[in-house]
């Protein structure tokens, strides 16, 4: 249910950024968010994956 707004491998990181690839996905809530992480469909992909790559996975508010 989410839209995919990036996931484009080009960053310019500064200060402290890190430059690895971003996804960006909107969702229409904060717990529309949090139940897709929780999801059969995508607790299965991380079973796929495995260990194949490191995650740093955030969940934020956005703004209205």
């Amino acid at each position: 249910g989410g839209r995919l707004l990036s996931r484009g491998s080009r960053v310019a990181a500064h200060d402290a950024g890190i430059a690895e690839r971003t996804v960006l996905i909107e969702f229409d809530s904060f717990e529309q968010a949090v139940a897709a992480r929780a999801s059969a469909a995508y607790q299965e992909a991380l079973a796929v994956l495995a260990d194949g790559v490191e995650r740093d996975f955030r969940i934020i508010e956005g703004l209205d």
